[in-house]
């Protein structure tokens, strides 16, 4: 049962739920479906935010049991794909602090940027996630 709960596919089903779950969210928020909520919010950000660090600490949990008990360890944090999925958790988070700061940065001011920048790095991160699992078996 633990050997089964921990397998590439079960997190590939997982990291695709939470896609579609801020999908879903991100199309709901850019059309206005929801009034209350609008990009220029800051809920809508945090909610967004909420659901990526979801997907990010679910992900990172699964694979450091996963790779525990095998040689290839190493490979969790130094593959280049995992790298770049690091970085732009890290990119994720200064956008996040910056954002709630209040500091504008170049391209970004405010949340109606912010948010758009944000989903595009979860969206990534889902893809490299993804790719992490079929590439480290």
């Amino acid at each position: 049962m633990k050997g089964e709960a921990l397998t590439a596919r079960r997190n590939n089903i997982f990291s695709i739920v939470i896609g579609i779950v801020a999908l879903a969210f991100v199309i709901t928020v850019l059309t206005g479906i929801i009034g209350l909520v609008t990009r220029e919010n800051w809920v809508s950000f945090t909610v967004l935010l909420v659901i990526g660090g979801i997907g990010c600490v679910v992900s990172s949990v699964h694979s450091a049991i996963r790779y525990k008990q095998t040689k290839w360890r190493w490979k969790r944090h130094a593959h280049p794909v995992m790298i770049a999925s690091h970085a732009l958790g890290i990119l994720a988070l200064l956008l996040a602090i910056f954002t709630y700061g209040g500091t504008n940065i170049g391209f970004f001011t405010g949340y109606a940027t912010a948010f758009v920048a944000l989903a595009v790095i979860i969206f990534v991160k889902i893809g490299l996630n993804m790719l992490k699992n079929a590439m480290l078996k």
